[in-house]
């Protein structure tokens, strides 16, 4: 599994995965048990977000529940970029971190250890507080119509609780390979550039990498120079 040191800022920096495609969906549960039936409805809801992220046109929903569960689905395209990593770490048991040539292999490694360990403390918090929310979003379901509390809850606690666990496996179980990479020193270097240049460098950089998705990442997370 390649994972990359991205930098964000001149200073800044995000563990970063791009997934195949056809590998975004979770694999299929076997079981009756409560988490496996919450298993089955979460891969249900990450099929049919990433259905809707690309359908260029769709049918707008008439009703007010109809609209916020599409509007549910886009955010759950969305959630599914931010955890992708996280989430396919719970599968590995090694995995090689590619870091801006500029540091060094005890820097990228304390570096990415402390982003895994904010990671493990905030989703750990986040599937307490969504569990409980879950919980007392169970009445709603007794109103006809989509239950998009529920939709939306059944969502965030499984997410969680699997970003949670690749965040912890990244700590403690995977043997982890560095691997300095020119493409991410010349990314950091661009933030020293004005805005025109370092957008071009960055999406230059993606390119090299052969990661289409990572330059509207970093360009997200970047912060003002």
């Amino acid at each position: 599994m390649d994972v990359y040191l991205v930098p964000v800022g001149s200073d800044r920096y995000e563990c970063y995965y791009e997934a195949a495609e056809q590998d975004e969906v979770e694999e299929p549960v076997e079981g009756e048990g409560f988490f496996a039936r919450m298993r089955g409805r979460f891969n249900a809801q990450l099929q049919e977000a990433e259905q809707s992220r690309h359908q260029k046109a769709m049918v707008e929903p008439t009703t007010f529940l109809g609209r916020m569960q599409k509007r549910t689905l886009r955010w759950i395209a969305e959630r599914v970029a931010e955890q992708r990593l996280l989430w396919h770490l719970r599968k590995a048991d090694t995995a090689t971190l590619h870091t801006p040539s500029d540091l060094t292999c005890n820097q990228a490694d304390a570096i990415m250890r402390a982003s895994m360990k904010r990671d493990a403390d905030f989703h750990r918090t986040r599937l307490i507080l969504h569990s409980l929310a879950l919980v007392a979003a169970v009445p709603v379901a007794l109103v006809p119509g989509p239950n998009v509390l529920g939709y939306l809850f059944t969502f965030t606690v499984v997410g969680h609780y699997l970003a949670w666990r690749g965040a912890v496996r990244g700590l403690h179980q995977i043997a982890w390979t560095m691997a300095p990479n020119p493409a991410l020193g010349d990314l950091q270097r661009a933030f020293s550039l004005g805005v025109e240049a370092r957008h071009s460098v960055i999406h230059e950089v993606a390119t090299r990498l052969h990661m289409p998705r990572m330059a509207r990442f970093v360009e997200q997370m970047a912060t003002p120079t």
